[in-house]
C-alpha cells in the first residue's frame, strides 16, 4: 500500500512539469506540421516570449529531452519523444474517460485532462483506457453501468466527505 503521507514527494519529483509537457508536445506538433522547430516557432505557438522559450529549452536540454543543432533547430530526443507521446496518450485517455464515460462537457474534459496529463503513470493510463473500452463495449452489463453513470445526479447523495478520510458512504439526504 502506498504511503499517502509521502505521496506528495513523488508528485514534486515528477521529472516533467505541466509547462514542460506543453513545450514537448509543441515541439512534436511543429515537427509533424513543419518538419522543424525553432525557439521563435515555439514562442509563436505557445504565445510566450522567445526568452521564456529559451529558458525552458535549456531545462529540457539539461534533462535530456531536447537537442539543438548548429542551425538552432530544436529536436526531441528519443526520451523527449517518449514523454511527449505518453502525455498525448494520457490526455486522449483522460478526455475520453471524462467526456464519454462521466459525461463531463468537452471543454471541461479538455481543461481537466490538461491539468493531469503529465502526472498519470503509464499503468494508471492503461487501466483507465481498459475501463473506457469495457464501458463502451457491447457488453450488456457495461452498457447498463454506463447508462447509470450518465443518468446519475451531478452530486452523489449517498456519499459524504469526512475530514482526513476522503469520501465514505454516508446517509442519503
Amino acid at each position: 500500500m502506498a504511503d499517502h503521507n509521502n505521496s506528495w514527494k513523488e508528485f514534486n519529483e515528477n521529472p516533467i512539469s505541466h509547462s514542460m509537457a506543453h513545450y514537448l508536445m509543441t515541439l512534436r506538433d511543429l515537427h509533424t506540421s513543419h518538419g522543424y522547430a525553432r525557439v521563435s516557432d515555439v514562442a509563436r505557438e505557445l504565445k510566450v516570449t522567445k526568452g521564456t522559450v529559451s529558458v525552458q529549452m535549456r531545462h529540457l536540454k539539461e534533462k535530456g529531452f531536447v537537442s539543438e543543432d548548429d542551425n538552432r533547430h530544436l529536436t526531441l530526443t528519443d526520451q523527449g519523444e517518449s514523454v511527449a507521446c505518453q502525455v498525448v496518450t494520457n490526455r486522449g485517455t483522460i478526455i475520453q474517460f471524462l467526456h464519454t464515460v462521466l459525461d463531463v462537457s468537452p471543454g471541461q474534459a479538455e481543461i481537466d485532462a490538461c491539468k493531469i496529463e503529465h502526472l498519470l503513470s503509464p499503468e494508471t493510463e492503461h487501466k483507465i483506457l481498459e475501463l473506457v473500452e469495457l464501458l463502451l463495449s457491447d457488453d450488456p452489463a457495461a452498457r447498463s453501468l454506463l447508462k447509470k453513470l450518465k443518468g446519475a445526479e451531478k452530486t452523489p447523495r449517498n456519499i459524504e466527505k469526512v475530514p482526513g478520510r476522503g469520501l465514505v458512504k454516508g446517509k442519503k439526504n
